[in-house]
């Protein structure tokens, strides 16, 4: 059973001297301080070795609200919907403060530590410790956590598509679209504009998308060496000059989406990074490892091969041909682009079929 992975892990981490992800803030001695808080304030700027920067990344995990016991027992439960078991897993995940751009800036933390334990090794090197096994698989399910977090923010309720569908994801869809090949595809969609925030001194190009009779508004991430642009994931609104102003919905007209990213010098979160690389690397880490999670692997192996899949064989978008080869889609290796999350988000919204 897959929630038995999650006792063996613990008992591995608890004779590691590892940091025990389920240990809850209501044990703590430091002035009510949530452990996770206290291991980032002891360890963020000195971990030096790869146990520590190991702490750092559960508590990373544990502070973004998603607990790695409820994760598991999702993707578990998930594994018994035949129609959509990944769809059921995205509608399983909610950080428990509701805050997504916390959540997700907090994943993308705990993957750069475990990154920095393991590199591209999960994918390439056979040889892997039983410690490094357990990073890869950590890895992976941070990862995928994280493009169901996405998805999420990036829909008002996944849990409404299949009956009468989710407005704001079909917007946002269309919105991925646009920026992925400039198809514009059951909405309208005008430019209004670029926009600058002075924090982090990014700025990014506005777009405003009209579907369902409403209308939404999307920042696009332009990349001038390579002349493609990306949709900026975003979480509530705000000013342009203070991130602190974030609100849940739209109440001063001179207020923007807010970027999940804050700080000068960081990478933009885009729908290809937080989609598409997070779902690819984080399926291959687990798969990499499949020997000890056999279970895990074989489900989230069928996560890809779901959205893989998706249509006909033969889809056909903006007069090209993508094939869909969905013997071979469930291989370690094979990759899910954004044309393939698109549809299948499409597929599965009642709204956009």
């Amino acid at each position: 059973m897959l929630k038995n992975i999650l006792y063996s892990l613990i008992i591995s981490l608890t004779f590691s001297g590892c940091y025990n992800l389920e240990t809850s803030s209501d044990t703590n001695t430091t002035q009510d301080i949530p452990q996770y808080d206290q291991v980032i304030a002891r360890l963020e700027g000195t971990a030096s070795t790869p146990q520590e920067y190991f702490e750092l990344a559960n508590a990373y995990m544990e502070k973004s609200g998603l607990v790695l016991s409820d994760v598991i027992q999702d993707i578990s439960d998930s594994a018994q919907d035949a129609d959509s078991p990944f769809m059921a897993f995205v509608q399983s995940v909610q950080p428990s403060s509701g805050e997504y751009a916390t959540s997700m800036e907090d994943l993308n933390k705990a993957t750069d530590y475990e990154m920095m334990i393991i590199g591209d090794r999960c994918d390439e090197d056979e040889n892997l410790t039983d410690f490094e096994k357990d990073v890869c698989l950590y890895k992976g399910l941070t990862q995928t956590m994280n493009v169901a977090n996405t998805i999420n923010s990036l829909s008002d309720d996944v849990s409404k598509i299949e009956t009468q569908g989710d407005a704001k994801l079909q917007a946002s869809s269309c919105a991925m679209q646009y920026a992925f090949n400039g198809v514009i595809n059951g909405c309208s969609i005008t430019e209004t504009g670029p926009v600058t925030f002075e924090q982090s001194g990014a700025t990014y190009d506005s777009i405003a998308v009209y579907s369902n009779g409403k209308e939404y508004e999307y920042l696009l991430h332009r990349d001038d060496t390579t002349h493609t642009r990306e949709l900026i994931i975003t979480d509530g609104y705000c000013s342009t000059d203070d991130f602190n102003t974030r609100e849940v919905t739209l109440s001063d007209a001179s207020y923007y989406p807010c970027p999940v990213t804050t700080k000068e010098g960081e990478t933009p979160v885009t729908a290809n990074n937080n989609l598409v690389d997070s779902l690819n690397e984080g399926t291959d880490a687990i798969l990499a490892v499949s020997d000890n999670y056999e279970e895990l692997a074989q489900t989230v192996k069928e996560f890809k091969i779901e959205i893989s899949a998706v249509g006909d064989d033969n889809k056909v978008v903006s007069d090209t041909i993508i094939t869909v080869d969905t013997d071979n889609a469930n291989i370690n290796g094979t990759d899910i682009n954004m044309q393939d999350m698109i549809e299948y988000l499409n597929e599965q919204n009642n709204l956009a079929r």
